[in-house]
């Protein structure tokens, strides 16, 4: 049976105080998913570094890994970054030898991305690095957990985007 949303939830006021400070912060969901995207951020950075790749330039090379001839805007947004910071990744990637831009074959004025030869070497080696932090926190929960937190996950980010979202099951 599905636990049923409490439409009723307040956070409380602001108070005064270290203590208070740190119950009402714990009260904000908002926070702890902020913290385990800070350490999951951190712990891919730490384990990227000696490749010589950021996070988002490893999310561009993952996802020109599955689909190539991807666009400046889509890569942006598979990365969540601004265009503009896209556009300094994509300066970068190409200055390294590891995607090529090509003017798209149905819109001349977009380039399209691809990976190179040493591109897609790399994004295996990357993506072993990447996979392993994944696994490691997926082995921290058991499967029916893990099913559960993605659907939490799932239901929080509906919410936030306004959206109705679907109440799971757990168990």
């Amino acid at each position: 049976m599905a636990d049923i949303p409490d439409p009723d939830f307040c956070l409380p006021l602001p108070r005064h105080g270290g203590d208070e400070f740190a119950e009402d912060l714990d009260a904000r969901v908002g926070s702890h998913i902020k913290q385990a995207e800070q350490a999951m951020m951190a712990a891919k950075t730490a384990a990227l570094r000696p490749l010589g790749l950021t996070v988002p330039q490893y999310a561009v090379l993952m996802s020109l890994h599955y689909v190539p001839g991807q666009s400046s805007a889509q890569l942006a947004r598979v990365a969540a970054v601004t265009p503009q910071t896209m556009g300094t990744i994509l300066d970068k990637l190409e200055k390294r030898g590891l995607i090529e831009r090509t003017p798209s074959a149905i819109h001349r004025r977009v380039l399209v991305t691809t990976l190179t030869q040493d591109g897609a070497e790399l994004v295996l080696q990357a993506d072993d690095l990447a996979r392993g932090i994944e696994e490691r926190l997926g082995r921290a929960f058991s499967d029916p957990e893990r099913r559960q937190l993605r659907a939490l996950l799932q239901r929080a980010t509906s919410t936030l985007r306004g959206e109705t979202p679907e109440v799971q099951p757990h168990g």
